[in-house]
């Protein structure tokens, strides 16, 4: 409808009455980034390069980065003149703070104006990797593999088996994979020692990252691959699996069930498990239950009983009263419970008891007294090449703090002495 010009002129007197009518202003521009590139140098630095330009004078930067999944933000405030234009690099040393390869990182920048604008660029992803090696890489569904030693056909078995590990998690107990993993499998010691923290132990053989879901290690494609492939890597998947479903930032599930359910998921026992089983249980030195709730001994014969007895133990728990009963047992750790009150809401018992009847199982005769108990011997008589390694998979748990602070399960090597 047309508006009269008597009408028109009523609104006009009627907004000049209620006052000056406030035209909005134009907003200053946004600072403009020209670049935000990031090179990493691996194993030594990370370089965050900053060029960016602003109407008003740009008083403050603050750069924002972590590892993709990592629930830390790290932050920088890199100290700049006021100026329309600055270029300015940030440098992470990551010979201090080690970073795993195979990691994606994130990062973005933070700028403040004189006039008070702040602008932030957009994300921006990194991908830090070991660039000394000609990296190939395979992906299937969750699961991306890098490698550079072997032919396809490793590396379809090394993805195929860490698919199966996936699945039997899921298929049998409901713990489910919500997340891709990757793996990224070194082919020889050296290359593979390069890639560690500094001053790391000379027995690991890998890591597994599971706050990142990443597992790096090291499987020689021409020396026992078949066999270390389907030990090691449904074991360290478990891991991922498990940590993704249980995931909360007040409690996780104890080793013995972390560590016993990787066991239970390889497709390939570790040779010696049953052997130390059986003797731990033939001389009354089994290790109680509630010990292996935290981190495992450091001394290789107990970490191996460690393992064996976790192992056995999950598979007591799932034979006796059944998968779902185990799936249960880890899926109450997502609701922050302590172990105490999971073990007791999903089997209905308390952690002693369930100690109890697994030894009842096994028939246990009860502890020998320290005094009475033999001690160790060595396999020292099994002569063995420099070549051939008994390999173990030990968890440092939550306790052990690298790189960010983050707990890592370390894959580790048990060399069988020559008898002197």
């Amino acid at each position: 409808m047309r508006t009269s010009r008597w009408a028109l002129l009523l609104l006009i007197t009627g907004f000049l009455a209620l006052g000056t009518v406030a035209v909005p202003q134009a907003s200053a521009a946004d600072a403009t980034f020209v670049d935000t590139s990031a090179t990493a140098a691996f194993q030594d630095s990370i370089t965050f390069k900053l060029v960016a330009e602003a109407d008003s004078p740009i008083v403050a930067v603050a750069l924002f980065w972590q590892p993709v999944g990592d629930p830390e933000l790290q932050a920088a405030f890199p100290q700049v003149d006021p100026a329309q234009h600055i270029e300015l690099a940030h440098v992470v040393d990551t010979s201090v703070n080690y970073l795993p390869p195979g990691l994606d990182l994130t990062y973005r920048w933070r700028l403040t104006e004189q006039d008070g604008d702040v602008t932030e660029s957009e994300p921006a992803t990194l991908f830090y990797m070991d660039e000394g090696q000609s990296w190939q890489q395979l992906t299937d569904g969750l699961v991306t593999l890098y490698w550079y030693r072997g032919n396809e056909d490793f590396a379809r078995n090394v993805v195929d088996t860490a698919l199966r590990g996936i699945s039997q998690l899921s298929e049998r107990f409901a713990i489910n994979a919500e997340e891709p993993v990757r793996l990224v499998i070194y082919g020889d010691d050296k290359a593979f020692n390069r890639a560690l923290p500094p001053n790391s132990a000379e027995w690991i053989g890998g890591q597994a990252h599971p706050t990142w879901n990443l597992i790096v290690a090291e499987i020689d494609p021409n020396s026992g691959a078949e066999t270390e492939v389907r030990r090691m890597v449904p074991h360290e998947i478990s891991h991922l699996v498990v940590y993704q479903a249980t995931r909360n930032p007040f409690n996780s599930p104890p080793s013995w069930l972390d560590e016993g359910l990787a066991v239970y998921n390889q497709e390939v026992a570790d040779s010696r498990f049953a052997g130390t089983l059986n003797d731990a249980i033939d001389d009354g030195r089994l290790i109680p239950l509630r010990a292996l709730n935290s981190s495992f001994p450091t001394d290789p014969d107990q970490a191996i009983l460690s393992y064996a007895q976790s192992g056995a133990i999950v598979e007591f728990i799932a034979d006796e009263y059944g998968d779902e009963a185990l799936g249960n047992l880890v899926a109450i750790f997502r609701d922050e419970v302590s172990i105490a009150e999971a073990v007791q809401g999903s089997l209905g018992m308390t952690i002693d008891e369930l100690d109890a009847a697994w030894r009842e199982s096994v028939g246990y005769g009860g502890d020998t007294p320290p005094e009475q108990q033999a001690p160790d011997v060595n396999s020292n008589d099994d002569e063995l090449s420099n070549g051939e390694l008994i390999a173990l998979i030990a968890c440092t748990g939550v306790g052990a703090l690298i790189g960010l602070g983050l707990g890592v399960a370390s894959l580790i090597r048990l060399r069988r002495m020559k008898k002197s």
